[in-house]
């Protein structure tokens, strides 16, 4: 995957996967990665919410679009590229838009899910379909593959 690149002391910040958008983004929260996870999470891997015997929220990986119910996905960190068992990070959940990579075409409107198979170091959404957990619903759209758009985060707690 080509890494992004962005400067801190330029004047408008590029796009990048896991950026919040939007001026208002009240529904983000610090999470721990699950300790028992092998899963290393990056900024717009998609987590869900995992049993544990800690007062902290603990999520982990989500696999693909029929693993969920989605809570949320990791934001970007500026201090951090990668995370993994153990460590901590925030999660923008339900009501947040963040910046998402398609997998394919996505068209304005349309529910998102995550993709299966994808790569953490790369997450990727896609248009779900009726097997698929809902992570969001598209506010931008997508022409081709690899495009950033901007996804209201709003999961489904059932299959659709």
């Amino acid at each position: 995957m080509a890494k992004l690149t962005h400067n801190q002391n330029q004047f408008s910040q590029t796009p990048i996967i896991g950026m919040l958008d939007r001026v208002k983004n009240p529904s983000v929260v610090p999470v721990r990665i699950n300790p028992a996870s092998e899963a290393v999470i990056t900024a717009g891997s998609a987590v869900k919410l995992v049993s544990g015997a800690t007062p902290e929220i603990l999520v982990d990986a989500v696999t693909g679009p029929t693993d969920g119910p989605v809570f949320g996905f990791i934001i970007f960190n500026t201090k951090k590229a990668s995370y993994s068992a153990g460590d901590n990070c925030e999660v923008a959940f339900d009501g947040s838009a963040i910046k998402l990579k398609a997998a394919a075409a996505i068209a304005r409107g349309a529910e998102v899910a995550c993709v299966a198979g994808t790569s953490s170091e790369d997450p990727l959404v896609q248009t779900a379909v009726t097997t698929n957990y809902v992570a969001g619903t598209a506010l931008g759209q997508a022409a081709a593959a690899g495009e950033l758009i901007t996804v209201l985060v709003r999961p489904t707690q059932a299959i659709i």
